[in-house]
């Protein structure tokens, strides 16, 4: 489950991403009551088997099986505000009702890798990866290679959301080029991110800077492709 809001006296309507479906939207009656058997199973970061029941304009939930909560998500703050920021993440890139495996895939292990982080700051570089990675699987990976104004391998000067890749110097002065400065270090950060498996993030030792730049890239790319 990936976000909920509650509905009338009892129930809820909750978001879920799906294997089988992409994103949906679903209501669980009377899951606000305190006798509700389904309530307590649906919570953010659960990995779960749901039932439902297709309606007019709603999808009901008849039936949960959870097959991994991950609480340690939620037994720590600092676990707990990153994967807020995953969860969003989700929420606003994913379209309604459009089947991606590798995605969902992606997404759990995001959230099993965040209920092992150690601190806060491997918390955030799990999700940032995290969130680099979903960007990739959806087709919005970075551009990295050459200048995304002009297709040159000059020198990098920043990176542009809107055209999706890093610019060059001689582009990013232009009146047509809306771009950020982007180190040479981010930059290798960000290939480091994309290409290493979440399991291996642990043994990596990154640079805060770089990392607050990368942290900028993915927001604002985000924030450029968002549903």
């Amino acid at each position: 489950m990936i976000g909920s809001m509650r509905y009338k006296e009892a129930d809820r309507i909750v978001t879920l991403y799906t294997r089988e479906r992409g994103r949906l939207s679903a209501i669980a009656r009377g899951v606000r009551r305190t006798k509700s058997k389904v309530g307590g199973r649906l919570e953010p970061f659960t990995l779960a088997q749901i039932s439902l029941y297709s309606g007019r304009s709603l999808y009901t939930v008849v039936g949960v099986e959870t097959l991994r909560t991950f609480q340690a998500v939620r037994d720590e703050l600092f676990r707990l505000e990153e994967g807020a920021r995953l969860l969003g993440a989700a929420r606003h890139l994913f379209p309604s009702e459009e089947r991606n495996a590798p995605a969902f895939n992606l997404l759990a292990r995001g959230v099993a890798k965040l209920a092992e982080a150690p601190d806060a700051a491997e918390a955030s570089k799990v999700v940032l990866a995290t969130r680099l990675k979903l960007l990739a699987v959806l087709g919005y990976a970075p551009d990295l290679g050459s200048c995304a104004y002009c297709g040159g391998d000059g020198s990098v000067f920043g990176f542009s959301p809107s055209l999706g890749g890093v610019v060059c110097e001689s582009c990013a002065g232009g009146e047509a080029t809306a771009c950020f400065a982007l180190s040479l270090g981010a930059l290798a950060t960000m290939r480091v991110l994309l290409e290493s498996p979440l399991a291996d993030l642990g043994a990596m030792d990154v640079d805060e800077r770089a990392l607050a730049e990368v942290e900028q890239v993915v927001s604002q790319t985000l924030a450029y492709h968002g549903h």
